[in-house]
């Protein structure tokens, strides 16, 4: 796992600019540089829960299915038992 913070181009893919956690806000001015230009950009970070996980020696495969089972739980959070702070789904 690398502690690098990485401004991408969503469109292609490409990594604009990394950076250190230390520099994040550099990340973060450079990002709001390129959408002001009109580039359509995401900034990764890795979030607390991920740096402690690796700094208990976690690898690359596990971090991966740390966060693949994360989007999920957010995924089906509703389905289990509903949530009573997020607005109910939209019919359509």
């Amino acid at each position: 796992m690398s502690n690098q913070v990485r401004v991408i181009d969503n469109i292609s893919g490409t990594t604009l600019l990394e950076t250190t956690l230390e520099s994040i806000g550099d990340a973060y001015a450079f990002a709001a540089q390129l959408e002001a230009e009109g580039l359509d950009i995401r900034i990764e970070a890795p979030g607390l829960t991920e740096t402690l996980i690796a700094s208990l020696g976690a690898n690359d495969q596990e971090i991966a299915e740390y966060k693949k089972s994360l989007d999920q739980e957010i995924e089906d959070h509703e389905d289990d038992f509903g949530c009573a702070i997020c607005p109910p789904p939209k019919s359509v």
